[in-house]
């Protein structure tokens, strides 16, 4: 049976921020998977809690959250209600938030589910949330075992061209469009500071340079929003890692908002299945 307990943690400028735990209690314990979402990601997106209940077939502990500036606020929820912050959210912050959340796995967790393995961690990270996941697991002293991106870009940033930035720093604020909800979600200049500030941090030529665990990249040949020039640069750049290409799959490997269906996507279901693959 699958087990739902929701938590409140504290992440990145003491900002609190929501978080699922999927489980069951049988004798199989295959460890923990942290799950980071997107860019105008969140944890209740689509068919994500489908793919939580995936892995918690299959012997694994899911945990899913909010980064802390993603604009969402602590209750589940599928609308930004907290703009403001999503307008400073940075790489920094979700590093910092994944901080908290393995913390959290590593300390806490064994008194609240003394069941589960949380000896083996394992992290995925859809979009930018594998670039988040990537730094993250170069730049901090972690405990975690694999690392997997689903359709991760290679730079974050690539599209915010001299135009775009020039335009950000005199208006004084730059607007990302949210296809799903209409809504105009704004970039405050810090975030641009940021990026300018911590440009060698970022980047992920140095993380495969640096990282130290095994890697799977996984990346849809019919991904509009990431193409497959950023796969081929992760390949070239983490050499080591393993790779995988699912044949017509998009961004969200099929999946959408709001979730069709009782099944996973067919594109969805190889997603997971290479993924527990990997981790097993």
């Amino acid at each position: 049976m699958i087990l739902n307990r929701k938590f409140i943690l504290e992440g990145a400028l003491q900002q609190k921020f929501a978080v699922d735990f999927s489980y069951s209690e049988s004798l199989q314990q295959k460890g923990v998977i942290i799950f980071c979402h997107g860019f105008k990601g969140f944890k209740d997106w689509g068919c994500w809690q489908m793919v939580a209940d995936y892995f918690v077939e299959n012997g694994f502990a899911f945990l899913k959250f909010n980064f802390s500036h993603n604009g969402m606020g602590l209750e589940d929820s599928v609308e930004f209600t907290d703009l403001d912050k999503f307008a400073t959210n940075t790489l920094g912050k979700e590093m910092e938030d994944i901080k908290s959340v393995e913390q959290f796995i590593v300390t806490e967790l064994p008194a609240i589910l003394p069941v589960i393995n949380t000896d083996k961690i394992f992290i995925i990270g859809h979009s930018k949330g594998g670039v988040s996941a990537l730094l993250y697991c170069t730049q901090y002293d972690t405990k975690i075992q694999k690392v997997c991106t689903w359709a991760s870009p290679f730079d974050f940033h690539r599209s915010w061209n001299s135009k775009f930035i020039d335009k950000w720093r005199a208006d004084g604020v730059q607007y990302i469009k949210n296809a799903r909800t209409n809504q105009m979600m704004p970039l405050d200049p810090s975030v641009l500071m940021d990026l300018e500030t911590n440009k060698e941090k970022y980047s992920l030529i140095n993380a495969g340079q640096s990282l130290q665990i095994p890697y799977l990249i996984i990346q849809g040949t019919d991904d509009q929003a990431v193409k497959m020039e950023e796969f081929n640069l992760l390949k070239k750049h983490f050499s080591k890692a393993k790779s995988h290409v699912i044949a017509e799959a998009n961004h969200v490997f099929g999946g959408s908002h709001p979730c069709l269906g009782s099944d996973l996507p067919e594109q969805t279901k190889e997603l997971v299945s290479v993924t527990k693959a990997f981790f097993l």
